[in-house]
């Protein structure tokens, strides 16, 4: 075993060089799988700096999600590296902060002699900022049972706690994932002074009620974190570190931490309490061997010392992580997934059954046909960058048909949802806009319709999902509760008649549409009208649910849609039917709905001119009239232009001298006077823009017909427009 190490140990030194030596590629092949299995997370970039010291073992490595993914800590032995938030990065200590990562601690077993030492989640306002270490009493970066941030006992030589606590890193509080239990082999004493006087490393958990791998936390700069413990009258000491909100695994003697699994932990900072709360697998373990980890959800809530970790008060704090080998070792990653104060974000998901109007809870019933709504809200909480660049990973429960989809951000800006994109129940798709303070929400909503293949009326369960929704510097996951589908037992129809089977129709602002249908039951019994419902969507936006009325014949219906509830255009209207019993129509018919106008437009002056001869003449005039009829109700809609014409005076009240004149209208087929009322020029069914006047030159149009009796003077008339259509 120890000569495979030492091989392995090679192998990590020439990663890149070659990968094709027998006993080489075993140890590759590990750290290749981790990062291949790795989960998704932050590019690891501009937050994060390496600890500024020499030989630091800490790199970037690249997983499938690309290049800057994870942070390996360590890859051989008597390493120690360290990564820490960039001055910028800090955390703030006055507001509620969230951090969340994945770690990975190698395949070594269960066994503490097989791996070593650990990792640990550190924050600390040292003054030494990067490059704070564990030193021993050389001054020089410590490893192996420090982790790079507790004391430094290695040899034995501390008799003075305080003395200890100032070779930690200062001003901090660290959270231990310790892989490596450092114990005396026995309770003889003769054993223990043995050990000790060979120079063996410090036994910071003999004593500990637990001699197994465990996660723990500490203060690692304040002297009441170690305790100088005596071997009875021997003279011999060690120093024993003081373990507080300890967790280790209740069904296993060794915490299988190094599993060859991925573990999720998140860290809940509580600025008004002053406490953090650190939770361990709370996310299922990722395996990069496929077999079953340790999945124990496992909590704890500390309360800090604000006074220890900010005697400045800079409401400040650098948090990174921290790792180290001794005479054994592991491969250590991290992978960020919520760094604090960069972006903070979440998101959730709520079904409702929008024929019940009712969310769906866990292990509800929904019946085979009821509609249903899948909301995945995402809110933008506050940080130093927008979150940018959100892919939605979007995991859909089975036994539901979703038909369309829809974002919908807080600026009102709207994008569909390409559902063709569907790989069987999984859907990926990239939102088109950031999230930030300005546009803090998005809602992604799904209609579909829940679906069964029993007709018996038994249940199928559907499983709960997790949906991820990834950016450049977040990522978030909604989880979606299990629920029940029920089969159906009727089975119901719906059809448009009458009128409606046409399936559209035009109308005028103002106006309400009326559609008929009826309901019919292919098998089982009918319910009666007022217990049968109709359940309408317009432009995706839900109508109230109206029921048949029992004076109508059996499913018979009118439905009428309100002209309050119509848009400019086409309004899409989706109507399905729903009884007591649960049955839904196993078909929607859908209605266009054109809300439209029809608008004239006119020159607003037009001018005759002409020299008086004393004989009747006809007069055309050099302006355009500009007559357009536009039409957005739709072709096939009757519409008919009508126009006349006041007396031409001189006087602008229609006083003084009158212009012996009438106004008159040709189009070679009919000529009509329009100083004798009003009279129709064009009837037309045109959709559209019409230019009624395009044609007006020759003999066509509008002319000033002049009495022989004219007298010299400028003499003004009113013409007077009228579009009258026939939709009702």
């Amino acid at each position: 075993m120890k000569v495979k190490k030492i091989l392995l140990g090679m192998i990590i030194v020439i990663i890149g060089i070659s990968l094709s030596w027998g006993a080489v590629g075993h140890a590759e092949s590990e750290l290749s799988l981790a990062l291949r299995k790795a989960p998704r997370g932050v590019k690891i970039d501009e937050y994060f700096k390496f600890g500024s010291f020499a030989g630091n073992s800490a790199s970037l490595a690249a997983t499938d999600y690309g290049e800057k993914q994870a942070v390996q800590l360590t890859s051989d032995r008597n390493q120690l590296g360290t990564i820490w938030t960039s001055d910028a990065s800090k955390m703030s200590l006055n507001k509620d902060e969230t951090a969340s990562m994945w770690m990975y601690f190698g395949n070594g077993g269960n066994f503490a002699g097989d791996t070593g030492d650990g990792m640990a989640f550190v924050m600390q306002n040292d003054n030494r900022g990067t490059e704070a270490t564990s030193v021993d009493t050389s001054g020089n970066p410590s490893h192996g049972e420090t982790l790079g941030v507790w004391g430094d006992d290695t040899n034995n030589g501390y008799t003075d706690n305080v003395a200890l606590a100032k070779s930690a890193v200062q001003n901090s509080w660290a959270l231990e994932f310790d892989t490596y239990v450092n114990i005396f082999p026995s309770d003889s004493q003769q054993d223990m002074v043995n050990v000790i006087d060979k120079g063996l490393p410090t036994f910071f958990d003999y004593d500990f009620f637990k001699t197994a791998p465990h996660i723990a936390s500490a203060y690692p700069g304040k002297p009441d974190t170690y305790d100088i413990k005596y071997v009875g009258t021997t003279g011999r000491h060690y120093a024993k570190m003081n373990h507080n909100g300890v967790l280790t695994s209740d069904y296993y003697t060794y915490w299988t931490l190094t599993d060859a699994a991925w573990h999720h932990v998140t860290l809940d900072w509580n600025h008004t309490k002053k406490t953090m709360t650190y939770t361990f697998n709370d996310k299922p373990p990722v395996s990069t061997t496929g077999q079953s980890t340790d999945k124990e959800l496992k909590s704890y809530t500390a309360q800090l010392d604000l006074d220890e970790l900010d005697p400045k008060k800079t409401g400040k704090i650098r948090w990174g992580f921290t790792g180290s080998t001794g005479a054994s070792y592991e491969t250590n990653l991290v992978v960020f997934e919520k760094v604090p104060g960069i972006v903070n974000a979440e998101s959730t998901a709520q079904l409702t059954n929008t024929t019940t109007g009712k969310k769906v809870t866990s292990n509800d019933s929904v019946n085979a046909g009821d509609r249903l709504q899948l909301d995945y809200d995402l809110r933008y909480l506050g940080g130093q960058k927008s979150w940018n660049n959100i892919v939605a990973n979007l995991k859909l429960p089975k036994n539901v048909t979703f038909t369309s989809g829809t974002v919908t951000y807080q600026n009102g800006k709207q994008e569909t949802i390409d559902l063709t994109q569907l790989d069987g129940q999984d859907l990926k798709t990239t939102l088109g806009q950031n999230l930030s303070e300005n546009n803090a929400t998005a809602t992604l909503s799904l209609q579909g319709k829940a679906t069964s293949t029993s007709s018996n009326g038994t249940s199928v369960a559907v499983a709960a999902t997790t949906s991820n929704f990834i950016g450049d510097n977040a990522v978030t996951a909604a989880p979606l509760n299990g629920f029940k589908v029920r089969g159906t037992v009727s089975y119901m129809s719906i059809a448009l008649t009458g009128n409606s089977i046409n399936g559209e129709t035009s109308v005028s602002a103002g106006k309400s549409v009326s559609l008929t249908g009826k309901v019919t039951y292919d098998r089982g019994y009918p319910d009666s009208n007022a217990n049968i419902k109709l359940h309408g969507n317009l432009n995706g936006r839900t109508l109230p649910v109206t029921a048949l009325s029992n004076s109508d014949q059996q499913g018979v219906f009118t439905y009428t849609v309100p002209s309050t509830a119509l848009l400019d255009g086409p309004n899409r209207l989706t109507l399905y039917a729903s009884d007591k019993n649960g049955n839904t129509s196993r078909n929607d018919v859908q209605y266009v709905i054109t809300l439209g106008s029809l608008k004239l437009t006119v020159a607003s002056r037009v001018a005759f001119t002409g020299t008086l001869t004393g004989a009747q003449q006809e007069l055309t005039s050099p302006d355009s009239w500009d007559v357009n009829v536009t039409n957005s109700l739709g072709s096939g809609i009757n519409w008919t232009l009508q126009a006349a014409a006041s007396k031409f005076t001189t006087g602008a009240d229609g006083t003084g001298m009158a212009l012996p004149a009438n106004l008159i209208y040709q189009d070679g087929e009919k000529t009509a006077n329009l100083s004798q009322g009003t009279e129709e020029l064009v009837h037309d069914d045109a959709g559209g823009v019409t230019n009624v006047s395009q044609n007006w030159h020759g003999r066509r149009g509008l002319f000033l017909r002049v009495g022989s009796g004219a007298m010299v003077g400028n003499y003004r008339g009113t013409v007077t427009w009228s579009l009258v259509n026939s939709v009702q």
